[in-house]
């Protein structure tokens, strides 16, 4: 016979095994090896290539890299292992599953514990973890390799669920799943999705506080959320390693303290930022209609890059206009067309939850009897407004500028992963509500109509009328025509297939009204015929799950297929060095920079993968960097260029296209002296001389630093010079020899939170010129210079995460085991 814990864990373990199935048949190119494409990965290694690179050879903490932007610290990047123990965790919760397995498995898996917390039936656990797990925004941001961001919304529902279990008087069990579930979430280190968690769990105890008044057990609820704060700092803890750092390194970076120049200090409402320029942050923001395509996904089009088939108008109009067949269905049949029309420069692919998700979604608001109901509704609608961005400026301009933190996020649409978590949820506690038996037949049945009719009505209204009335024209339009014109012979024939292509979208969103509406009345007849007595309700719940399973899966086929996977081989190319690469590393000086001009240098990581690149891409450049691209590097200021030690540029050949390298006299080196100071009263000054000088001779230094330069005449005879003895990611060697006091220019990037530099083993200051280099004062002769990184804070919070990691790990498992056995002694 069974034990009893055995025989009630078995249902678990059945789930476990069907999200892994799921998961994996999903994703089945991975059991022939193949791994996903994921664009975002691609240009992760190019990040951390170095870095990793050091940290292999000398087994030594990476903590500064050249490979992008001139310099950075590797904070955002690569620094090792982390001495954060819950990062074991990582890996075990997901089973040590291959990518992108691993991510839809825990996904599912964490939906499952919350709804298992709110004690559903197991059919409808097994429907909203799979709801959750293939919610096409979730496949979206695998597909683009938002590794960080897929993990961190794995960990929302447990850290709701041990929020559910304090509130409801199990402080031991759900302060334990709570500071597990947020200390996972918060190393997967994506904090814009742990910011949307609070603002989920902050709802939830409002209305906990409400009902807690209500029903005059505010003590408890008091004590519940002492627990609560109690577990939320016992989860920051172990992230110390990486939220100290980050703190100090932020206020340097475009997400922290704005820029010291006035030249670029007001953003489009001339306000002043905190964080990032609003503009820039809100650049991704839903449409308010755009909002539906959480029932319609292709209400706006879909993806920037969709495949039409020969079924199409834009087959039809390419063939009618002399484009022989087989080059027309090749063409359509290339993910490349501008289907999307919605208010996002581009999109990767729509926020679709599932049209019978949103169906049950309305029949949770009509028949659950909850006041949980009322903190599901209240996080739906903040996530809502929240997507909306630059398209809501009355609420969220206002948030932007005094939410705290909040002006450090861009891309509002990710605040639709907030609906995508409580929408399910009530969608599940509608279904529970519907099949427990509570109301009477009548009610279950008028519930269930009504429900019917305002999803289906909504869906006729979006896809029938709205065929009716929008004009499926999108602001990527001009730039079709732009492209097509010359390529089709002039302006009509573009004009032609534009208007093909608008036909397209109109019949996209008229499939897919088609379609919800197959799907809603499928979940409706199910739940029907169950009220009806027809029908047992596992066989009802069981066609509602496969239903919604295989709603989503078939539009998130459209982003994540066969053709998404690629031969190891192939990944282990897709980095791979040009001709112009190739030639480039023929040069074995250790430190010189390079400048791709094929790409758009600065959103490209490619280059550094191989090189120190001028480029780069990364979401917390520093702000000096930022400012020389803006107002010198892009407007190919070559004494800049030269400043930085740019000894290669990457240009394609006139004649065939291909990239390759041309090496630049004009590149000054890694340091020299300089003969002449130009002091400038302020960072403007400063910024504003680099645009004529000679970095040869001359220095450019505000006059903050007059006091450490002091009366210097900075000499450099014809024999003065300054060698690099040793090149390391943390430490720099020098010699340098002058005949007298000198004033050298190094062109390392200048970073005040953690350099510092030794001339013949003592400290000297570092000076800021040139506005972004780093300066320092010599004597005359010869000497020793050492610039060296050890920044403070990084490894006061190694020593922070390493101890509260362990402690937290102990004092979880202890809490676990005390309530397993509690539980057992019953």
């Amino acid at each position: 016979m069974k034990p009893a814990w055995l025989k009630s864990f078995l249902p678990h373990l059945c789930a476990i095994a069907l999200f892994v199935a799921l998961a994996f048949l999903f994703c089945s190119p991975v059991l022939e090896g193949k791994q996903l494409l994921q664009s975002d990965m691609m240009h992760y290694k190019g990040m951390q290539k170095e870095a990793a690179d050091y940290y292999e050879k000398t087994g030594d903490i990476p903590l500064w890299s050249n490979s992008m932007f001139g310099g950075m610290p590797t904070f955002v990047t690569y620094t090792g292992p982390s001495t954060n123990k819950v990062g074991v965790l990582n890996r075990l919760f997901t089973l040590y599953l291959p990518n992108p397995v691993d991510m839809l498995f825990i996904l599912m898996a964490g939906m499952y514990v919350l709804l298992c917390v709110l004690r559903f039936r197991y059919w409808i656990r097994l429907m909203g973890a799979i709801a959750y797990g293939f919610a096409t925004f979730t496949i979206v941001s695998i597909d683009a390799g938002h590794i960080t961001k897929a993990m961190s919304m794995a960990y929302i529902a447990p850290v709701l669920a041990g929020i559910i279990l304090t509130y409801r008087k199990q402080y031991l069990a759900g302060g334990c799943l709570t500071a597990l579930s947020a200390a996972v979430q918060i190393y997967n280190n994506h904090p814009q999705i742990t910011y949307y968690t609070g603002i989920i769990a902050l709802c939830l105890a409002v209305a906990a506080a409400v009902e807690a008044f209500r029903q005059k057990e505010l003590p408890a609820f008091a004590k519940a959320s002492a627990v609560l704060l109690i577990a939320g700092v016992m989860a920051i803890l172990p992230a110390m390693d990486n939220l100290l750092i980050m703190k100090e390194y932020t206020q340097y970076t475009i997400r922290g303290s704005q820029s010291e120049l006035s030249l670029n200090q007001q953003d489009r409402n001339n306000k002043k930022s905190t964080g990032l320029d609003i503009s820039y942050a809100f650049q991704w923001s839903y449409g308010k209609g755009e909002t539906f395509t959480l029932l319609l996904p292709h209400l706006v089009g879909g993806s920037s890059s969709e495949k039409l088939s020969t079924s199409s108008h834009v087959y039809q109009t390419l063939t009618d206009i002399g484009v022989p067949p087989a080059q027309a269905a090749k063409a359509v049949e290339q993910p490349s067309w501008q289907l999307y029309w919605g208010a996002q420069p581009f999109t990767e692919g729509p926020v679709y939850i599932g049209a019978i998700i949103c169906f049950l979604f309305v029949l949770g608001l009509f028949i659950v009897d909850s006041w949980h109901k009322w903190w599901l509704i209240a996080a739906t609608l903040i996530g809502i407004v929240l997507s909306w961005g630059a398209n809501f400026p009355a609420v969220n301009d206002f948030l932007f500028y005094h939410l705290p933190l909040y002006n450090k996020f861009r891309a509002p649409t990710m605040a639709l992963v907030i609906p995508q978590v409580t929408m399910v949820i009530l969608a599940c506690w509608g279904l529970e509500e519907l099949v427990s038996g509570k109301q009477t037949k009548a009610e279950q049945q008028q519930h269930l109509k009504l429900a019917l009719f305002v999803t289906g009505g909504l869906v006729l209204l979006l896809a029938v009328g709205g065929s009716l009335l929008y004009g499926f024209a999108g602001p990527a339009d001009t730039s079709f025509m732009n492209r097509y014109a010359p390529m089709l012979g002039g302006e009509v024939p573009a004009a032609r297939l534009l208007g093909a292509l608008k036909q397209d979208r109109s019949s996209a969103l008229q499939a897919d009204g088609i379609r919800a509406l197959v799907l809603i009345i499928i979940a409706f007849a199910a739940l029907w015929f169950f009220l009806k007595g027809k029908l047992k309700p596992e066989y009802a719940l069981g066609i509602v799950t496969f239903a919604v399973w295989f709603d989503l899966t078939q539009i998130d086929k459209l982003y994540i297929n066969e053709d998404s996977f690629r031969e190891v081989a192939q990944l282990d190319n897709h980095i791979s060095p040009s001709a112009a690469d190739e030639m480039i590393l023929q040069d074995k000086d250790p430190y010189y920079r390079v400048l791709n001009a094929t790409t758009n240098p600065f959103l490209d990581a490619n280059t550094s993968y191989f090189h120190k690149s001028v480029g780069g891409q990364s979401p917390a450049k520093l702000w000096i960097y930022e400012d020389l691209i803006e107002h010198q590097l892009s407007k190919n200021n070559m004494a800049v260029f030269n400043m930085l030690n740019t000894r290669y540029f990457i240009v394609p050949d006139q004649k065939t296209g291909q990239p390759i390298a041309q090496r630049n006299p004009g590149a000054l080196g890694n340091a020299w002296f300089v003969k002449t100071i130009q002091w400038v009263p302020d960072a403007n000054a400063e910024m504003q001389a680099l645009d004529h000088f000679n970095p040869a001779d001359t220095v450019v230094i505000d006059r903050r630093f007059q006091k450490e330069v002091g009366s210097l005449q900075p000499v450099a005879d014809s024999n003065a010079h300054i060698t690099l003895d040793k090149y390391s990611l943390n430490d720099l060697t020098y010699t340098t020899q002058n005949s007298g006091a000198g004033l050298a220019v190094f062109s390392d990037i200048y970073y005040p939170a953690g350099w510092k530099a030794f001339i013949d083993g003592k400290e000297t200051p570092i000076l800021r010129v040139n506005y972004a280099l780093r300066g320092l004062l010599v004597p005359a002769g010869k000497h020793q210079v050492l610039f060296k990184f050890e920044p403070a804070t990084f490894f006061l919070g190694r020593r922070i995460s390493g101890i509260s990691s362990i402690i937290l790990l102990i004092g979880v498992a202890a809490g676990f085991i005390w309530t397993w056995r509690k539980s057992l002694a019953k």
